[in-house]
């Protein structure tokens, strides 16, 4: 006679692995930043990317990131003081010639 069903139904391991795994997989759900993010209001106001970063965008950062989206060489960089915050001044010059200036807030990594 055949029947349908677990091969050993006499075995508790099935029902243990799966009690196991679903405890792992809710845990997962609940820790994931998805489910972190739904929650909102027990963890407080919303943060911005560009404040929630642990530390400020770096001189040779602020160098890469304008060289990439430019496509131009830097010349000259420097880090000064504009009314209090700490900004990058970033010398480029391009493919044809032409030399230009950036100035990036070091703290949001924002051109001004």
């Amino acid at each position: 006679m055949m029947r349908s069903g677990p091969v050993h139904p006499d075995f508790l391991y099935n029902c243990a692995m799966r009690s196991g795994l679903l405890a792992s997989l809710l845990a997962l759900a609940l820790l994931s930043p998805g489910a972190m993010a739904a929650s909102g209001s027990a963890r407080g106001p919303e943060v911005t990317p560009h404040v929630a970063r642990a530390e400020a965008l770096t001189l040779d950062e602020a160098v890469a990131r304008a060289e990439k989206k430019y496509g131009a060489r830097v010349v000259r960089a420097e880090e000064k003081s504009d009314d209090g915050r700490r900004v990058y001044r970033i010398r480029l010059l391009s493919d044809d010639g032409r030399v230009f200036d950036v100035t990036v807030d070091a703290a949001t990594g924002l051109e001004d």
